[in-house]
């Protein structure tokens, strides 16, 4: 990269210092015991990609949204608590809008591709660094962004650490 041009993510993730953990790509037939076994296998914390048969990055899923899942699929014993604290006025989460078809699908879900969130933000390794910057805190923050060429094959990831590392020790051109 030369002084004067802006750094692209190939050149961040090529930089010193960055090695990384491979995020963990699944299936997207992979059936849902088998999911969490691979979760817990993780060291971190971590997003769990998931790809179609030629292995294009079809969308995420959270260890939030495994447990969201199992929560509202499984029986009452699964939950530390099976009735949610008394409030004054009822929940209304995040399924307050779906409709029955959308919920019975995410009920009756058994594998990786029936519960991943689509489409998912991500880069590519020619974006400008500060492009793939504003993704990630654009909106709701997200900790980790794939990088994925053109075919949609993921090549790396951008970890909101490591941009807050980089932006505190980079010192700016003005």
């Amino acid at each position: 990269m030369k002084d004067d041009a802006m750094p692209t993510v190939r050149d961040f993730l090529e930089g010193p210092g960055r090695e990384q953990e491979p995020l963990l790509v699944v299936s997207e037939s992979l059936p849902l015991p088998a999911l969490v076994d691979q979760m817990t296998s993780l060291a971190e914390d971590r997003i769990i990609l998931v790809e179609d048969g030629q292995h294009r990055i079809q969308g995420l899923i959270s260890l939030g949204d495994l447990a969201r899942h199992l929560k509202h699929t499984r029986r009452s014993d699964f939950h530390l608590h099976s009735q949610p604290p008394p409030s004054k006025a009822p929940y209304r989460g995040n399924f307050t809008r779906y409709s029955g078809r959308e919920i019975l699908h995410h009920v009756t879900a058994e594998t990786a591709g029936e519960i991943m969130k689509y489409p998912i933000r991500h880069c590519s390794p020619a974006d400008p660094l500060s492009h793939a910057i504003h993704q990630m805190l654009d909106g709701n923050i997200i900790k980790i962004l794939p990088v994925l060429d053109q075919q949609g094959t993921l090549v790396g990831s951008l970890h909101l650490l490591d941009i807050m590392e980089y932006l505190l020790t980079t010192s700016s051109p003005d």
